[in-house]
């Protein structure tokens, strides 16, 4: 059953992470004269390098650590805007 929800987790953190990357990185092309910051897709790199780790048994909590990194940073976002 931990696993089962492990692996839940995984799914659903790199679904928001995928979504919300791709969204962030076509918005930020709207304005006149701007292009796309495609430092926003950097969070789905992230995301993976977190993964990747948690393939280790021995480094499993730091790759956990790492695949939240990006969700943290969204949410952040999202409450900061809101909050304006």
């Amino acid at each position: 059953m931990n696993r089962i929800l492990f692996i839940a987790v995984n799914i659903l953190t790199g679904i928001f992470v995928l979504i919300n990357s791709i969204v962030g990185y076509g918005i930020s092309g709207m304005g006149e004269d701007s292009t796309h910051n495609i430092a926003i897709l950097g969070l789905i790199v992230v995301w993976a390098v977190g993964l990747a780790l948690q393939v280790s048994k021995r480094i499993w909590v730091l790759g956990f650590v790492v695949t939240f990194i990006p969700v943290v940073f969204i949410l952040y976002l999202y409450f900061t805007a809101t909050n304006m």
